[in-house]
């Protein structure tokens, strides 16, 4: 599964590399910048859970929620962006102090969108019914998340513009998307205890599942005036999974291929003038996994507040 997994990795990027050659934007419809200098700020709140249940119990769910500072820009070709965590909302320090290191990178560029998100939390809230909430600094999970957006409509429609004020929208104006996605995740503890109907309780100390999909999606940038957007993005499309898990004492349970429709939506509203911006971007990523044995959901929620400065002119 890991090579066919790599292989699978290699092949959507080699695809959106297809379109790296930058597009002309209508200047009726797209305002660029001759300098690329800025300054940025804000805030970045990233919500992370999952629940697991074993045929149809009351689940146990995991969650780790974080806020931090970000403050970054960029000057000719280098850009940079800091954060520093403000708090690691909902691990109180009476139950305990999760930790989060993770990268997240974004290419925009005319023609398509690549983002790669890796990040590995140590430490979950533990919540499950009828048992008091206690923080176990022994679940670790990881997940390394690539996707991307090839935009048909590359002339008149900003995916950047909207997501990181690299430009500006002048005209409202939308695009198709063709997306893909590859997403490895793994849930490790030692001796994880999930519910179950009727039986004994299934008791693991690993969690793996690989998925890949392709979708089709429309965005669409509403101007309010010239400077007030709202730029809402949804994408539905196929998905399989790969999935194992690891019980205590026994061998590795691989469940069947599993194939399911995926629907994911970002969405992004604020200022965007010649010189200075404020956004706040949202993208919320479900994932419900239901195999012969377990049933997984999997939600990362971010959202972002973004204050910017633009120097010079346009061109």
């Amino acid at each position: 599964m890991g090579s066919r997994a790599l292989r699978c990795l290699f092949l959507l990027i080699g695809m959106l590399q297809l379109a790296t050659a930058v597009a002309q934007f209508d200047s009726t419809y797209v305002e660029t910048f001759a300098s690329r200098t800025r300054v940025n700020g804000g805030l970045r709140y990233r919500d992370n859970s999952a629940s697991i249940s074993v045929g149809g119990a009351q689940s146990l769910t995991l969650s780790n929620k974080g806020l931090a500072v970000r403050f970054g820009g960029r000057y000719k070709w280098l850009g940079y962006t800091f954060s520093i965590p403000v708090s690691d909302l909902g691990t109180d320090s009476e139950l305990g102090d999760a930790t989060s290191l993770g990268v997240n990178l974004q290419l925009y560029r005319d023609k398509f969108y690549l983002n790669l998100n890796a990040r590995r939390t140590v430490g979950f809230v533990r919540r499950s019914p009828g048992d008091p909430d206690y923080f176990r600094r022994d679940i670790k999970f990881l997940n390394i998340l690539v996707y991307g957006f090839r935009i048909l409509n590359s002339k008149e429609f900003s995916l950047g513009s909207a997501f990181r004020q690299r430009s500006r929208q002048l005209k409202n104006s939308g695009s198709f998307l063709l997306a893909g996605m590859a997403n490895r995740q793994v849930l490790t503890a030692n001796q994880l205890t999930l519910p179950a109907p009727e039986s004994d309780a299934l008791v693991i100390d690993r969690y793996s599942q690989v998925k890949f999909g392709v979708g089709l999606g429309y965005a669409y940038t509403f101007l309010f005036g010239k400077n007030l957007f709202v730029t809402p993005l949804a994408v539905v499309g196929p998905e399989v999974r790969f999935v194992d898990y690891d019980p205590v004492a026994s061998q590795r349970e691989v469940e069947g291929v599993r194939l399911s429709l995926r629907f994911r939506t970002r969405l992004a509203f604020g200022y965007n003038g010649r010189h200075n911006y404020l956004a706040i971007t949202a993208a919320y990523l479900p994932s419900y996994d239901a195999t012969e044995t377990l049933d997984t959901r999997v939600d990362e929620t971010r959202i972002e507040l973004i204050l910017g400065h633009r120097f010079h002119g346009t061109r």
